[in-house]
C-alpha cells in the first residue's frame, strides 16, 4: 500500500534499517486487534426476517478473510514468533478505515493491558490490591515500559513516573495512521494498566501527536 504524503512529510525521521531488523512486535497486537474489530462486528440480535446471507458480509469483521487472519496470528503467538512492522503498519490502515477505528484501537488496547495483567502471577497481582498508591504506581509504570517495548516496534518509548506521561518517538500507530486515532490502542493500553496496577480509575490523554504536527507522540495522565 502506497504510503501518503502526510507520511512523507513528519517531522521524526524513520529509524535506520538495524534498528527495523533489531525492532520486535509481540503478535499479541495484530490478534487482538483483529478479535475486536470480529468482535465490535457481532450483531447483538439476530432479527426474524434477517436476511443474515445480506447482512453479515457488510461486517468486515466477520469476513472469512478476518477469520483466516485471526487463526494464523493465534499460531503466531503460540509460537511467539515478533512480526514485522511494515505488516503492522499495513493491518492499522485496514482498520482506520472504518468509522468505529477510534474505538476499536482503545478497546484493543485495554484487551492487551489485560493479557499483560492476566500472565502475572496470581500472587502478585492480589499483593497489589494492599501495597500503598505510591508502590502500586511504581509497579504500573514499570509493567507498561516492559509492554510498550513490545508494541511500538522501532520508535522509542519513554515513561515518566513523577508525574506520570509517557512519550513514544516515531510512533509506529502515528506513522500508520494520518488522523491519529490509531493512537487510541496506546491510550487505552497505558490506562487499562494503571487500573489495575493501582485499583484506581486514570485518564489518559493524547496530549501531543506526531499525526498532528508534534515532533512525538505524548500522553498525560490524570485521576478521574
Amino acid at each position: 500500500m502506497a504510503r501518503t504524503e502526510e507520511h512523507m512529510q513528519t517531522r521524526t525521521p524513520r529509524p535506520s534499517r538495524k534498528a527495523r531488523r533489531n525492532s520486535r512486535i509481540t503478535p499479541v497486537f495484530p490478534l487482538l486487534l483483529l478479535e475486536t474489530m470480529r468482535d465490535m462486528d457481532r450483531p447483538e440480535e439476530v432479527l426474524e426476517d434477517e436476511d443474515l446471507t445480506v447482512s453479515l458480509p457488510r461486517r468486515f469483521g466477520l469476513s472469512d478473510v478476518v477469520g483466516r487472519q485471526i487463526h494464523r496470528f493465534q499460531e503466531e503467538v503460540r509460537r511467539r514468533r515478533p512480526q514485522g512492522i511494515a505488516e503492522m503498519e499495513d493491518l492499522i490502515r485496514l482498520v482506520i478505515r472504518r468509522p468505529d477505528a477510534e474505538a476499536i484501537f482503545r478497546e484493543a488496547g485495554r484487551r492487551i493491558a489485560r493479557h499483560s495483567w492476566q500472565e502475572r502471577a496470581a500472587a502478585l497481582r492480589r499483593t497489589l490490591r494492599f501495597v500503598p498508591r505510591p508502590i502500586g504506581l511504581f509497579t504500573a509504570t514499570r509493567a507498561a515500559s516492559r509492554l510498550f517495548r513490545q508494541l511500538v516496534g522501532e520508535s522509542r518509548v519513554h515513561i515518566q513516573r513523577r508525574p506520570v506521561e509517557m512519550h513514544i518517538a516515531g510512533s509506529l500507530t502515528a506513522r500508520a495512521d494520518p488522523s491519529g486515532a490509531a493512537c487510541s490502542f496506546y491510550s487505552g493500553a497505558l490506562e487499562e494498566l494503571l487500573n489495575r496496577y493501582t485499583g484506581r480509575t486514570y485518564q489518559v490523554l493524547h496530549s501531543q501527536c506526531l499525526a498532528r504536527g508534534a515532533d512525538l507522540c505524548e500522553w498525560t495522565v490524570r485521576v478521574s
